[in-house]
């Protein structure tokens, strides 16, 4: 487990050094000093300028070793030139947490800021001294009115912590996460990170929400594993950006991380159990869900509304999302029809318009909400209701009603969407109560029930445990011995599959066509015959495939027409052979493959297989190794899961076999690093197991 290092000197000083804060003050100046004073910090003060003096009445050390009182957290703001020292001096006088603001390190195109960078590192390096940044606003507290940054900004303390790698989305916080309690942006990572920030906000009583906003990361797995700590304890939200190639390229380098492959950062998250959010505008939404709302035990939902087409619209949400209309009880429905015109029946959803008109909206909406509540076939209600305080519109404030009747069945969430005049004081009177969560459109409601109870059934399950690695002698092929260079496996990549675990198809290597001949005897007509070759992938697009070689006449002439069309398809390639394979049919084509990536390790792919697999793009990904559990969901994820399933008068395909090949090749590349990429394609599903008809492995 990670050792749990001490942030409080940075979330809540009692002493702040301001080092290298300019004397410069008023609008425009950007003065660190300026805006501590005005966000209300009650803690010391001590500025540091070479000038010496006071900067708006504070006295001023022309060095952090002038100080003689103890200092909690420096803030760093010198030219960059400078920083590596006054780190250093930092370290010297004691200071265990140092925040540079500067820019210009690894963030920055030149070979110097790379080094001072590294010179940061090693300043504190074996030290008790502790650096976030640089490149950062630093860090925001708003329960103790403490703020590093040097710009001015608003937002609202709700229990929220949010770990950013930008500052304007610390900045903006309350635009993007609907405010926050504690807030970091780590910058450059040149020490304290992610995985510190995430294990010192799960610590914290004051927070119960925990926001990520990620470029890149320096060590995904090590961030896996600190999630899976936490999520269990408090939900975890990341938006990721640099997803496209070019944003990933401008992540890269704003951050100095790499931004890796979207996808895999998804299948990340997702065995992490931290929740992935599309853009900043379902941050806030669902920030205040999870704090707001206990568990949600089910997928039911029960829709009052005062509008049929906002009942659908609803409803139309609550199947995109995967939750479920509820059926209300017979007990539910009597009570709604009673109060409901001879002309309209009762359902889900039920339309209280015209029952409130002709009875009065306060009482019907009450008797509705509480008995959709009390049903015991409901798990969570949107009520949907229009808006209105005005005293002329009295009838239809129904504030007060509603936060009356949800405080009675604090076990189901009420979720609320309104329209009218008054939408945002109406949303600020629920949010005063923090009983109900008031949404922008029915959809942005169901979704965040859906992720509530997604959270929640994650943790009842506990589907964010993984497996581990058996003993790495278990499978022990010393893949290192086969060359000093990277090196493509064909043939030998079936022989390495097959040795995990993974069955392969009956195959043999014919170097001339009178060998091909004999083998193809010798395994049995019907053949598929391979070209075999380091320096072709494709073998079909290279006219490398035949298949269903009945005869040694159609050997010899598929033989020969291969020989001659592969050099004319792919001048100078190496040929080997032709691999000869005895023919299997009925099954599905799949493609079960991996890749070691930069920061997760080993990665599996699953997905279509055959000649399209690149075309298609169906495919799941999982950090390897994962437990059958996982495995099974990677197959669901995937079209590929209808078709083994036995769509359109297909053959069932054993999904049980699937799931353990793919189980099998994550064990694989766990243990033998030297695999950089796999290829298993296609692998054929059938309904007695799955077999290996073709691979391709590159060792390095």
């Amino acid at each position: 487990m990670t050792e749990i290092i001490n942030l409080e000197p940075f979330f809540s000083p009692q002493s702040v050094a301001l080092i290298g804060v300019s004397s410069r003050t008023g609008p425009g100046t950007f003065n660190v000093l300026e805006q501590i004073l005005n966000s209300g910090y009650r803690g010391k003060i001590y500025p540091v300028n070479p000038r010496g003096g006071s900067i708006l009445g504070v006295p001023a050390y022309r060095s952090v070793k002038d100080i003689s009182h103890s200092v909690d957290l420096a803030i760093i703001s010198t030219p960059r030139s400078a920083v590596p020292e006054v780190v250093g001096q930092c370290v010297e006088k004691g200071i265990t947490a140092v925040i540079v603001i500067t820019q210009g390190f690894s963030d920055a195109d030149d070979e110097a800021g790379q080094r001072m960078h590294n010179e940061i590192v090693e300043a504190v390096r074996g030290t008790a001294t502790r650096v976030v940044g640089p490149n950062t606003l630093g860090v925001i507290n708003n329960f103790i009115n403490f703020k590093s940054a040097f710009l001015e900004f608003t937002t609202s303390t709700v229990p929220v912590g949010f770990i950013c790698q930008s500052g304007i989305f610390l900045a903006a916080a309350k635009d993007f996460t609907g405010g926050i309690g504690i807030g970091v942006d780590i910058g450059n990572t040149s020490d304290v990170g992610f995985i510190e920030c995430m294990e010192y906000m799960a610590q914290n009583p004051l927070i119960k929400v925990i926001n990520l906003h990620i470029e890149g990361l320096q060590n995904g797995r090590r961030f896996m594993e600190a999630a899976r700590r936490i999520t269990p304890l408090k939900p975890i939200l990341a938006l990721k950006t640099g997803s496209s190639e070019e944003g990933s390229r401008a992540a890269s380098s704003h951050s100095g991380s790499l931004a890796g492959e979207d996808a895999v950062f998804s299948a990340a998250f997702n065995q992490s159990g931290i929740i992935r959010v599309a853009g900043a505008s379902q941050l806030a939404e669902l920030n205040r869900t999870l704090w707001t709302y206990g568990k949600m035990a089910g997928k039911r939902i029960g829709v009052i509304t005062i509008s049929g087409g906002a009942g659908i619209m609803a409803v139309d949400a609550c199947s995109k999302y995967g939750l479920q209309t509820a059926s209300y009880a017979p007990e539910t429905i009597a009570v709604l029809e009673e109060v409901f015109p001879d002309w309209m029946k009762a359902g889900n959803p039920a339309d209280i318009w015209p029952a409130g008109m002709a009875r009065g909206y306060h009482k019907i909406v009450a008797l509705a909400l509480n008995s959709v509540l009390a049903d015991s076939g409901v798990d969570a209600v949107l009520c949907i209701t229009p808006a209105y305080l005005d005293p002329a519109e009295d009838p239809l404030n129904i504030v007060d009603t509603v936060n009356e009747t949800v405080a009675k069945h604090p076990d189901k969430p009420t979720a609320m969407w309104f329209f009218g005049p008054h939408k945002q004081k109406y949303a600020e009177k629920f949010n005063e109560a923090e009983l109900v969560v008031a949404y922008g459109s029915p959809e942005s409601a169901m979704y965040c029930l859906s992720e509530l109870y997604k959270y929640h059934n994650m943790i009842k399950n506990k589907a964010y445990e993984t497996t581990t690695l058996p003993p790495t002698g278990s499978v022990n092929l010393k893949l290192s011995t086969l060359s000093a260079a990277p090196v493509a496996l064909n043939e030998k990549a079936l022989d390495i599959i097959e040795s995990c675990g993974i069955p392969a198809v009956n195959r043999r290597l014919a170097s001339s066509e009178d060998e091909a001949v004999k083998l193809a005897g010798e395994i049995g007509y019907p053949v598929v015959m391979k070209i075999s070759s380091p320096d072709i992938t494709h073998k079909s697009d290279a006219g490398g495939v035949r298949l269903g070689i009945s005869s040694e006449a159609e050997l010899m002439q598929a033989y020969r027409e291969m020989m001659e069309i592969i050099p004319q398809k792919v001048p100078g390639a190496r040929i080997k052979g032709v691999l000869l394979q005895k023919s299997v049919s009925e099954g599905t084509e799949v493609i079960l493959g991996g890749k070691r990536d930069p920061q997760f390790g080993p990665v599996l792919v699953f997905g279509m297989g055959g000649i399209y697999a690149e075309i298609m793009r169906d495919v799941a990904f999982r950090v390897a190794p994962v437990t059958k559990r996982e495995a099974v969901e990677m197959i669901k994820e995937t079209k590929a899961y209808k078709i083994i399933s036995g769509a359109r008068g297909k053959k069932t395909g054993n999904i049980e076999a699937l799931a353990q090949c793919i189980v099998k090749l994550g064990e694989l590349l766990g243990n033998q690093p030297e695999i950089t990429e796999v290829d298993i394609n296609p692998l054929l599903v059938k309904p007695e197991g799955c077999i290996a008809l073709d691979a391709r492995m590159v060792i390095d």
